[in-house]
């Protein structure tokens, strides 16, 4: 256990690795690590690193004991019982709450600069409910909206738990997400605190050796990553590389729901065996149905703290405004007409299909509308190139696929329009979670044909109009499907 003195040490530290090969000394009570320096030559590809590269580093961090896990880390004064209980009533939480963190005032000065300086000065009500939980070591499952901040509820406290630990050469924390965005945005998260590298597929492996390895400057300045952030399918191929997972003492699973419906069950349950099992545990999803509450069972060691937050069931941040168009005919030139009322503003267009998302920029371009496409046959570069352009204003209309309904983190989407209306009510959830982000209001307009859908996602639909306090399109209650 750590009293409130941790707050007074704790900073950010790198492990400063300066050479290609270490002396290790450790005792039962402690871990060491002695570098022989040898200033590596510059290499013309300095950051291609060779697979005989990688199987070195791995084979040093085979080598790191198994040192106790400090989990309970005490940093926040408890609250009053009034407290507590005034804030589960207001924001609707089902689960076991002991204690809420009211502000940011636990953190080292060095961090709440950096929050202030991202125009974040309070916690949000996840952010306020999961940290005690993580920094008292409890396994957590967390039910919450898109756009809650879930991602600094868990980056903050783990970051401390990862700093409490005994020094090692490995990383600490192992963050799984579903796409290569989300493992993006929540890097960037990570990033703005301690060293990280992201793993995912669409690039060459041998790239990123070298973040894994902590070479991003050069290879004469080796900062090893704390945190490892990666695609479930990715990370398995270093695994069976030879990267050990040893080290890790906290494991994140982010949007489990979609991970899923990726069908990436099995590679999970591979990649958890090769971590400890006393390892501190947090699972995280948008929804709950039977398939997500088996997995977090099975995946959680020891017994987790169940939150939910917000309406259970099917729900939407009540931040956005959501409006149902029904269409028959013309969907196009709706649409247009549409795109001409929202002139100036940032829109976020989604269609069922790849090859849907080029056919509308083309129409889009004809009507004198400067649009982008976006979808997973692009290499990763053009994505991020894309993505730079819609984040910077450059261009105000991006048409993607399911591929942005999460891990999309642009905060300044005004519009989010549901061209083509999604199969499943979950992802209509995610794409709408695109806009009203971080407390500021949205809009979602989607265009639904009944010829598309069944009675079950209509249900659904009202279901989650009614919970949202939207208005719900009398034609709507009357379709018969």
């Amino acid at each position: 256990m750590i009293n409130n003195s941790f707050r007074k040490t704790l900073y950010l530290h790198s492990f400063g690795w300066l050479s290609t090969y270490y002396s290790m000394s450790t005792t039962p009570h402690s871990e060491s690590i002695s570098p022989k320096v040898r200033i590596m030559r510059p290499s013309k590809q300095k950051f291609n690193i060779t697979f005989k590269e990688f199987a070195k580093h791995c084979e040093r961090l085979q080598l790191n004991q198994v040192s106790e896990i400090i989990k309970q880390i005490k940093l926040i004064p408890t609250a009053s019982p009034n407290e507590i209980q005034d804030f589960v009533n207001s924001n609707k939480i089902v689960g076991n709450i002991n204690n809420i963190a009211t502000n940011f005032d636990f953190l080292p000065a060095e961090y709440q600069s950096i929050l202030i300086s991202k125009n974040i000065t309070s916690p949000t009500p996840i952010q306020q409910a999961i940290i005690p939980l993580i920094l008292e070591g409890r396994d957590v499952i967390a039910i919450a909206e898109t756009g809650s901040g879930k991602t600094l509820a868990y980056a903050l406290p783990g970051i401390i738990h990862s700093q409490a630990q005994p020094k090692v050469l490995g990383p600490r924390i192992l963050v799984l997400a579903p796409t290569r965005e989300l493992a993006q945005q929540i890097q960037s998260q990570y990033e703005l605190f301690t060293r990280t590298c992201c793993v995912y597929g669409g690039v060459y492996k041998n790239l990123q050796f070298s973040e894994i390895m902590g070479i991003k400057e050069s290879r004469n300045k080796i900062n090893l990553p704390s945190v490892i952030i990666g695609t479930p399918g990715r990370l398995l191929d270093f695994m069976k590389d030879g990267l050990p997972l040893n080290s890790i003492t906290q494991v994140v699973l982010d949007e489990a729901d979609r991970m899923l419906d990726m069908g990436f069950e099995e590679q999970i349950q591979t990649v958890l065996q090769g971590i400890r099992e006393d390892r501190q545990t947090l699972f995280f999803s948008a929804t709950w149905p039977n398939e997500v509450q088996r997995l977090a069972n099975s995946l959680c060691i020891k017994d987790p703290i169940l939150l939910q937050i917000g309406e259970q069931g099917l729900s939407v941040n009540k931040n956005i405004q959501q409006e149902i168009i029904i269409v028959y005919e013309n969907k196009f030139e709706q649409f247009v007409e549409l795109t001409e009322r929202l002139k100036g503003q940032k829109l976020l267009i989604f269609c069922q299909k790849k090859i849907d998302t080029q056919k509308l920029e083309y129409r889009l371009s004809q009507h004198g509308l400067k649009a982008r496409y976006l979808h997973g046959n692009l290499k990763q570069i053009e994505r991020d190139y894309i993505m730079e352009d819609f984040k910077t204003g450059t261009i105000n209309c991006l048409i993607t696929t399911n591929l942005a309904s999460r891990g999309l983190d642009v905060s300044d989407v005004d519009v989010v329009i549901n061209y083509d209306f999604p199969d499943k009510i979950e992802d209509y959830i995610h794409r709408i979670g695109r806009t009203g982000r971080a407390g500021k209001k949205g809009l979602a307009i989607s265009f639904l044909e009944p010829c598309f859908i069944n009675n079950r996602l209509k249900n659904d639909l009202v279901q989650v109009l009614q919970q949202s306090n939207q208005v719900i399109p009398q034609e709507l209650f009357n379709l018969r499907l």
